[in-house]
């Protein structure tokens, strides 16, 4: 095997495994050797024990973690494991003995991220969006990653035992979020107290009981604290969309306990108590109908139930936002629409839309399905413009990024030069510079995190950090071509190379 350390190339590494640099002994033989006490197993299965070696018995593991060991002796311990061979309970526990080896590996990887925190000025802000590229997913998983890693250093008893094994990310989360919202009013030490006792019923508790218990401790601890986690919950509350398949979503209203239970019988009461002759509706159907129709009916009026105007957005009234095709409409092919917000939806859903609403053409480019219009030479964009940007875009353009273009800011790609002479030289508030940014990440590319260039052709959009890593933001089309839905070939198989490419 050819392998490349420290910008070398080396022949014949060790086959135990791989050395990031020159000089490290090769992996040696593992610590664990495992064994099955359980019924079922068959003895040729058993695997011989070196000298010196600990042997796991899987059939009969008294406790978990499995004490006195690292990830690489456990994960070489589990691989060797014949699984088809041993017992139901050696099956059980080597499920539990994974977990810790994935407690472990998650605790591994935080010392990296603190690493990064380290070393960045203004961490949170910047890092979440880096490894949001780097793992290719939301801001807000890797955001989670960020807080965990930091979170733990600030615990010592907590970040032992995540990196012994013994507790997992969901509960490390619970414990931090508990103290995090409860333990302002503590000293160190309290908190300390409580973040140990929660280390050690998290081996015997699950999520939802080990975050009553830590609540239950914080509040014995300093009942003030119960009023001030409500104080500051109610600052949290808010309306949220959750996307669900088959043209479902959710609306999740965040509320204090008052104004959420009011809400509630006032839809229950729309709803009615008792269904009507012929109304088969379920009595969780008909409160739902009745939530839908209260909003319907404003966005129908475009006012508040006490005459109050909504206001306008981008210059323009609030409404749905339904993008299809005009053969769809017409009910000559049922290809997929897009709901504002939402994503694709069945043409039936969207022929019901349309029957009742004001419709704007939107010319597309067939190549990529992107909306395409013109420019114009003010420096604020006009409605046209700013909805042809919005249309184009869907969401912000940032990677992984999925706030609805028409909640973003409009921004200029290459920064507006207010010393140009525009009657000399070509506009520059036009479609091709301009695009849809979160105020966050807005920001970030006006501080120089990160930079942007827009290949109009394909519409991708290629964002390089202040490493130098670049990620690509690929265009969003406005409608799925109909080709898109047709298989295709598989492509030919890549020729075979002498050696795999390390």
């Amino acid at each position: 095997m050819t392998a490349v350390l420290d910008d070398r190339v080396v022949d014949d590494l060790d086959a135990t495994g791989l050395a990031w640099t020159l000089g490290l002994p090769p992996m040696t033989s593992p610590a664990l050797v495992w064994a099955d006490s359980g019924r079922g197993a068959r003895p040729e299965a058993a695997p011989a024990v070196p000298p010196g070696a600990r042997v796991v018995d899987l059939g009969a593991v008294e406790d978990f973690p499995i004490p006195d060991t690292d990830v690489a002796q456990l994960v070489a311990m589990l691989g060797s494991v014949p699984v088809a061979e041993v017992s139901g309970a050696a099956l059980v526990n080597g499920v539990a003995a994974w977990q810790q080896v994935l407690n472990m590996v998650e605790a591994a990887q935080a010392v990296w991220v603190r690493e990064l925190e380290a070393r960045t000025p203004d961490a949170l802000r910047h890092v979440p969006d880096e490894l949001a590229c780097a793992l290719v997913s939301t801001r807000r998983h890797a955001e989670n990653l960020f807080l965990r890693a930091w979170g733990t250093a600030q615990h010592p008893a907590l970040a032992d035992a995540w990196t012994a094994g013994a507790v997992a990310a969901r509960k490390v989360d619970v414990i931090l979020d508990e103290v995090g919202r409860g333990g302002g009013s503590l000293s160190r030490s309290e908190v300390a107290a409580v973040v140990a006792d929660a280390v050690d019923r998290a081996e015997t508790m699950t999520g939802p009981q080990l975050t009553r218990h830590v609540r239950a401790t914080l509040i014995a601890a300093d009942p003030a604290v119960a009023e001030q986690r409500r104080v500051v919950e109610r600052e949290r509350r808010g309306v949220f969309l959750d996307l669900a398949p088959d043209a479902m979503a959710r609306l999740i209203a965040y509320l204090p306990a008052a104004e959420a239970t009011a809400a509630f019988t006032a839809i229950d009461a729309l709803a009615g108590h008792a269904a009507l002759d012929g109304d088969e509706r379920t009595v969780d159907q008909r409160r739902a109908d009745a939530f839908s129709d209260v909003f319907m009916s404003i966005l129908d009026r475009q006012a508040t139930p006490d005459g109050t105007a909504l206001p306008t957005r981008h210059g323009q009234r609030v409404a749905l936002q339904v993008t299809v095709a005009a053969s769809t409409l017409a009910g000559l092919d049922d290809a997929p629409a897009v709901l504002g917000s939402y994503g694709p939806i069945p043409a039936q859903v969207a022929r019901e839309l349309a029957q009742d609403a004001t419709w704007r053409r939107v010319l597309t480019d067939p190549a990529t399905g992107q909306a395409c219009s013109v420019g114009t030479q003010s420096y604020r964009p006009g409605a046209d413009l700013t909805r042809t940007v919005q249309a184009r875009d869907v969401t912000c353009t940032f990677p992984g990024c999925r706030q609805p273009a028409t909640r973003c800011e409009i921004d200029h790609r290459v920064p507006y030069d207010f010393t140009r002479d525009q009657e000399l030289h070509d506009p520059q508030t036009c479609e091709s510079n301009l695009h849809a940014l979160c105020k966050h990440h807005h920001q970030a590319k006006t501080d120089g995190w990160w930079t942007v260039t827009y290949d109009r052709t394909t519409g991708v959009s290629s964002w390089t950090d202040r490493h130098g890593i670049t990620s690509a933001r690929h265009p969003v089309p406005v409608l799925v071509p109909p080709q898109a839905l047709h298989h295709r070939p598989p492509p030919p198989p890549r020729a075979d190379r002498d050696d795999p490419p390390f």
